[in-house]
């Protein structure tokens, strides 16, 4: 402890256990012998105050034997009186009391030295132990006392700095400024602290902050107490945390949304780039002001005031003065519609937070700020789009519905919620099952299916049943619609063809009744015409004048011309009785061809998956075309009905054969009633079937490389399977 110790030498002095032993021990003797002699001559009022010189050296050298060795004093002393005085003598009531005093002053300074060394010892165990650098020094500045560490820190033998000057570790940029804070100390006797570069054992500096305490010493300054602490990890987090801050400032300008960050007094401390152009402030103007400013750019109190409210109200008083609000954890969301200053309107999405400290303290507050003018103009413009759209489907006649990929109702006209006898309200959101019969929904929702697996436009004959149990027959028409984020949707129209059908049933009652009256009159009038060419020929045979057998032959001649007319009418008997249907092509053709013997003949059929909305009687028109084949083309061997697309959706099936083919003659008349080898009336016949629908036919071939007719299907009259 003597490197810190200002106490006289001679203390210092007396705690080398030896010296102290042998002064206590002659002082003592020295006493002892010049108070014997004293009192054995009558003086015992002066000497023995000498026995305070060895009582003190003792309490102080061996403070826990002081009140021992001064009764052992005081014992010598009062035997020492006795045997030189009287029992009844004054003298020794003096002794008495001076031996009391001496035991009273060794337990005092017994005392006093115990108290001393043991806060010598709490401050060494405080220094010695500390982490912090601790440093005595003189009123010079010269090291008195250094801690360990001192020699740990710097990596140098701190007796080695004993006697040293801060010159020689102190940085030379900072010695300036350290020795004005010492002798601003010694003089106002305050302390102070100052931050110094200090070097290390291997050259290197790190910075240490110093508090200095001044010693005072009967009452002037003697030195100075430093406390130093390693700042090198301090500066190093508060670099750390102004890199954290000057990176997160860098992230708050690029964000790009509209940003501003305030401190817990509201003033702006953070105005981002985006917020320079929607302000139009630049961030130099606000950063460091209040509220007067980062509002300045707003006409009236319509601006984002969300973040000062964040700062310094509650909830409910949040709550209370905006329309729409919503609270978000410790986020708060609102939208406001803002005016610039220069009139430019903004409607913004306002988002602000608190912002803590690790300790949960408050200090400041950030908002963010997303202008969606653009977007609420779509979102504007799309409603008056869909109120446009709405107006257009409700004035449409024909019902239209459109339904989501969960065959669920999104959207009805006025006409399909008239047509079924149910609301909009009741029906949206709701798939089929749940207003019509089971079957009519299976239906339904079968096409439905086609619709969303083949993209293609569905059309059908349905049949549907109202609210009030009215049955309707209908066409409906679907198609596939998919919109920009992907989704499927159908969209449907309804035709309501139920008296159309009666009409047609009518129709075809008297169509049947008329063909039974032309079968019984055709009937009637062939029995007549046998008969009439009975007797004719009963007359030719009786007849001699060669100009009356002419006559005869004449009338047999029309007679047989009149019954090939009555004989047509049998054709046409079934013609349009049956409506029009879809009907597969190959099927047809195939059922066609099995009712001929095509033994040697090779047929390919390449019209697979398309249909034709034709008269059922379409198969006469490939029986004809196949029989006047074999019967017309000579060695037919091959046949081929194939089909192909037009630029304009129509659809042309070719039939052809490797025959004869017909001559440029026979195809000006080929299509005629009653031209042709055999009745004359199969290729007229085929056309007339075929014009129900729309259907065209010509003949394209060259004569001797085969017949080729063309078959030509307008759009909407063809499909794919």
């Amino acid at each position: 402890m003597s490197e810190m110790d200002q106490r006289p030498s001679v203390f210092r002095f007396l705690e080398n256990t030896t010296i102290a032993v042998s002064l206590i021990a002659i002082s003592t003797a020295c006493v002892v012998l010049v108070n014997f002699y004293s009192i054995s001559q009558g003086m015992t009022a002066v000497f023995p105050h000498l026995f305070y010189i060895p009582i003190i050296l003792a309490a102080y050298a061996f403070p826990r034997r002081g009140i021992a060795f001064s009764g052992f004093i005081s014992v010598i002393y009062c035997g020492m009186v006795l045997l030189f005085v009287s029992f009844s003598s004054l003298d020794l009531a003096f002794a008495v009391g001076r031996a009391a005093m001496f035991i009273l002053i060794g337990a005092v300074v017994s005392f006093l030295t115990m108290q001393l060394r043991e806060n010598a010892r709490l401050f060494m165990g405080v220094a010695e132990r500390s982490s912090d650098i601790i440093l005595l020094t003189d009123r010079e500045g010269q090291a008195i006392y250094v801690s360990p560490s001192f020699g740990v820190l710097l990596g140098l033998d701190r007796s080695a700095y004993n006697g040293r000057r801060p010159s020689d570790l102190v940085h030379p940029d900072d010695l300036d400024n350290m020795y004005a804070v010492f002798r601003n100390i010694a003089k106002t006797l305050e302390p102070a602290s100052i931050a110094a570069r200090t070097r290390k054992a291997d050259g290197g500096y790190i910075l240490i902050e110093y508090l200095a305490i001044p010693v005072i010493t009967q009452g002037e300054f003697s030195g100075l107490q430093i406390v130093g602490r390693d700042m090198t990890e301090h500066q190093r987090v508060e670099e750390a945390y102004r890199e954290t801050g000057r990176r997160m400032a860098e992230i708050i300008s690029f964000l790009p949304d509209p940003t501003l960050v305030v401190d817990r007094n509201g003033t702006v401390v953070a105005w981002n780039h985006a917020m320079e152009v929607l302000s139009g402030i630049r961030a130099a103007d606000v950063i460091g002001k209040g509220k007067e400013t980062y509002k300045s750019w707003i006409v009236g109190e319509t601006g984002p005031l969300l973040i000062e409210d964040v700062l310094y109200r509650n909830r409910e008083e949040i709550r209370s003065r905006y329309d729409r609000i919503r609270f978000d954890g410790d986020t708060i969301r609102t939208e406001r519609e803002v005016t610039r200053t220069d009139g430019t309107r903004f409607f913004l999405w306002v988002s602000a937070t608190r912002l803590a400290d690790s300790e949960g303290k408050i200090t400041g507050a950030i908002e963010s700020l997303r202008d969606v003018t653009h977007q609420k103009r779509i979102e504007r413009e799309l409603r008056e789009s869909n109120t446009y759209l709405d107006t257009v489907i409700n004035t449409l006649a024909d019902p239209l519905f459109i339904k989501d990929r969960s065959y669920r109702f999104v959207r009805l006209n006025n006409s399909f919620c008239r047509f079924t006898g149910h609301s909009r309200e009741e029906m949206l959101g709701k798939t089929d099952f749940d207003f019509f019969s089971r079957e009519e929904a299976e239906v339904f929702r079968k096409n439905d299916d086609e619709v969303f697996g083949t993209g293609q436009i569905n059309e059908n004959e349905e049949t549907i049943t109202d609210a009030s149990g009215t049955f309707h027959t209908i066409v409906t028409k679907k198609a596939l619609y998919t919109n920009t984020a992907g989704e499927k949707f159908i969209v449907g129209i309804i035709r309501d063809i139920t008296d159309r059908k009666k009409t047609e049933y009518a129709l075809q009652q008297a169509l049947k009744k008329l063909n039974m009256l032309s079968s019984i009159t055709r009937h009637d009038i062939l029995n007549q015409l046998m008969g009439l060419r009975t007797y004719l020929a009963l007359m030719e045979g009786d007849e001699k004048d060669p100009a009356i057998l002419g006559f005869l032959k004449n009338a047999d001649r029309a007679a047989d011309a009149i019954q090939r007319q009555i004989e047509f009418t049998r054709y046409y008997e079934d013609l349009g009785v049956q409506a029009p249907r879809w009907q597969e092509a190959a099927e047809i053709f195939s059922s066609a061809a099995s009712q001929i013997l095509l033994d040697e003949v090779d047929v390919e059929i390449r019209v697979e998956g398309i249909s034709v909305y034709a008269d059922p009687l379409i198969g006469k028109v490939f029986y004809n075309l196949i029989e006047n084949s074999l019967r017309h083309g000579g060695h037919v061997t091959r046949m081929e009905l194939c089909a192909q697309e037009t630029g304009t959706g129509g659809l042309v099936i070719t039939y052809q054969d490797n025959g004869t083919g017909i001559s440029p003659e026979d195809k000006k008349n080929l299509f005629k009633r009653g031209f042709g080898k055999h009745t004359g009336l199969g290729l007229f016949l085929s056309q007339e079937i075929l014009s129900i629908t729309g259907i065209t036919i010509a003949e394209t071939g060259t004569h001797g490389s085969g017949a080729r007719f063309e078959i030509a299907i307008p759009p909407g009259v063809w499909r794919k399977a």
